[in-house]
């Protein structure tokens, strides 16, 4: 974006110029504020995390084209994923290194305060055999549809496993083994809401991006 020095960043940020050099010097970033606006300004985030040699070595093994799962798609989802995949909208999220990932908007707000209603959770590939009790995960069973809790095995029965939720209101479901098809691992979220005016614009464009490929998808979908 042509910006040469951190006051001009800061400002695109709209953040205090020596939160610039703190992040320097503890080598981290404001990641969600970097990775929106790249969605937004349609910069490829492998060419902002990655160096040229990283980037066309050993980390080019580990790049994934991520799909993004909305609302409007995620009962067609659950009943036939591969055909529905095609269609689909794929980002690249440089702290994803699974080859099989996924991004599932959330539609309910049994998980607040941690996970916001319409937020977007960014998943890794994972399975029963591996998953820690207490993980946040997305279920996505054919006969069930689709769920974004805790998990647990429950102790009487090794082959049921036990979703809790964060809200109280919300009871824990359980589910058999066999009714699970998909488990992914939550390893960020993207939401709406953010405490900072200039981050809310730069998020709500580029979700304004993701809505245009969501409304081309449901038209595509309408005319199949």
């Amino acid at each position: 974006m042509k910006i040469t020095t951190d006051i001009e960043l800061s400002e695109l940020l709209n953040v205090k110029p020596n939160t610039i050099s703190t992040w320097k010097k503890r080598n981290s970033l404001d990641f969600e504020s970097i990775i929106s606006i790249c969605e937004l300004y349609e910069f490829d985030l492998n060419e902002i995390f990655y160096t040229s040699e990283n980037h066309s070595s050993k980390s080019k093994n580990y790049l994934t084209e991520t799909p993004l799962i909305c609302r409007e798609v995620q009962f067609q989802y659950c009943i036939d994923s591969k055909t529905i995949l095609e269609n689909l909208p794929k980002y690249n999220f440089p702290f994803i290194r699974s080859e099989n990932t996924r991004v599932f908007q959330v539609l309910s707000n049994n998980m607040f305060p941690i996970i916001d209603e319409n937020s977007y959770a960014i998943c890794e590939e994972t399975s029963l055999d591996h998953i820690q009790d207490n993980s946040l995960v997305v279920i996505v069973s054919k006969s069930k549809g689709l769920f974004v809790n805790r998990i647990h095995r429950s102790h009487k029965n090794k082959d049921v496993f036990l979703l809790s939720s964060e809200n109280s209101f919300y009871e824990t479901i359980k589910f058999e083994s066999g009714a699970i098809d998909e488990i992914w691992l939550i390893k960020g979220i993207l939401s709406y809401n953010v405490t900072n005016d200039n981050k809310t614009k730069i998020i709500n464009d580029s979700l304004q991006v993701i809505d245009k490929a969501i409304s081309k998808i449901k038209t595509e979908y309408i005319k199949k």
